[in-house]
């Protein structure tokens, strides 16, 4: 593979997840970072799009920190899973914002569990639930059960969809309305003493998707998520807290628009999927010739090779035939677009590949 590449091994968001859930005494997938907590308390902050370059960016520093890395692809639907199911990407299958659900024959919007060509939230779940297609346990599930109290602190707009219902279980919830709200909430909860807290900020991915992960205003809006957080955390010395991020960004370069690729098309029987960075495609040896003749800047990983085993963790044997046939990553700064609906596509900061800024992500311990 590209030798620019961050491939993800030992410090990732699955050994992240293990530490935690092993702390409160349950059966982890991996081992741990040996982070060493000082109470039985845990509140869990994940900061979308917080990569370790915009942290660094900030000028904040802690004294307990790590340089980690996402999961690959490097993409919230498969972080958070990979996160709240402590599962590998290869045993859950939740890889991309885009995946084809052969159960219901469509390229669906993962997070919205809708069809990618007409958005409406959830629009699948009557048909065929999601949870009957990703049949995992939440680990804030297995930690009710075994006797924990718990709540999971996320914007209202996706309390109850199916996708956060399938990481944080039929659990504790409460939902706030902007990010000044969100604090107010999670001093709320923490005052109440609850065994483990989850707290999901969205702001910095999604102005960083907007502006870049360079520009002054995404790197203001990550200090001022993080200055507000020390604030709130120096209140309650009874709790251990951890920051962490899903996945970094990169600035986008050039947007290439595969649906103007007419000879593409003629050879694919499903058009290309996944994110913008990883390119999920089918497996067929005129499909793999013609984009490594056409596409040099993707590297392409074919499944059944080493490197898609290695990038993936571990592969369940029910989730093998779900995933895709052929990935293309992003060697570049470029994003690959395939328009499955009318609506315009521009981003200025992007992720989803193995290069450093969309891979590393801070771990910090307060």
């Amino acid at each position: 593979m590209d030798e620019n590449f961050i491939i993800p091994e030992d410090k990732t968001l699955v050994n992240l997840s293990s530490d935690i859930f092993s702390h409160f005494g349950l059966k982890t997938e991996s081992e741990g970072l040996g982070l060493n907590y000082r109470n039985k308390k845990v509140c869990f902050i994940l900061l979308d799009g917080l990569g370790w370059n915009i942290y660094k960016k900030t000028g904040i520093t802690f004294k307990n920190e790590i340089k980690c890395t996402s999961v690959f692809p490097s993409t919230t639907s498969n972080a958070l899973s990979s996160f709240f199911l402590n599962k590998y990407p290869g045993q859950h299958g939740i890889i991309g914002y885009q995946l084809y659900v052969k159960q219901v024959g469509a390229i669906v919007n993962i997070l919205g569990y809708t069809s990618s060509a007409s958005y409406i939230r959830d629009s699948m779940e009557k048909a065929y639930p999601m949870g009957t297609i990703f049949n995992f346990e939440s680990k804030v599930t297995a930690l009710n059960r075994a006797g924990y109290s718990t709540m999971n602190i996320i914007p209202g707009f996706i309390n109850k969809t199916s996708f956060s219902n399938l990481l944080y279980g039929n659990n504790s919830t409460d939902t706030y309305s902007n990010l000044f709200h969100s604090f107010y909430v999670l001093e709320e909860n923490l005052k109440h003493g609850t065994d483990f807290i989850t707290f999901y900020v969205s702001d910095v991915d999604q102005t960083a998707h907007k502006l870049g992960p360079y520009n002054e205003y995404t790197i203001e809006n990550a200090r001022y998520i993080l200055q507000r957080l020390v604030s709130v955390m120096e209140k309650y010395p009874d709790y251990d807290f951890v920051i962490t991020a899903d996945h970094g960004h990169v600035d986008v370069g050039n947007t290439v628009n595969l649906g103007n690729d007419s000879g593409l098309m003629e050879i694919s029987l499903l058009p290309p999927y996944g994110d913008s960075r990883a390119l999920f495609l089918e497996n067929r040896p005129e499909i793999k010739e013609y984009m490594e003749n056409y596409y040099g800047n993707l590297e392409i990983i074919t499944k059944g090779d080493k490197d898609y085993t290695k990038l993936m963790g571990k592969i369940d044997a029910n989730t093998l035939t779900n995933l895709p046939g052929l990935i293309g990553i992003s060697r570049n700064n470029d994003i690959y677009h395939f328009p499955l609906n009318q609506r315009k596509y521009t981003m200025k900061g992007a992720h989803s590949g193995l290069l450093r800024d969309e891979m590393e992500i801070p771990v910090i311990v307060f």
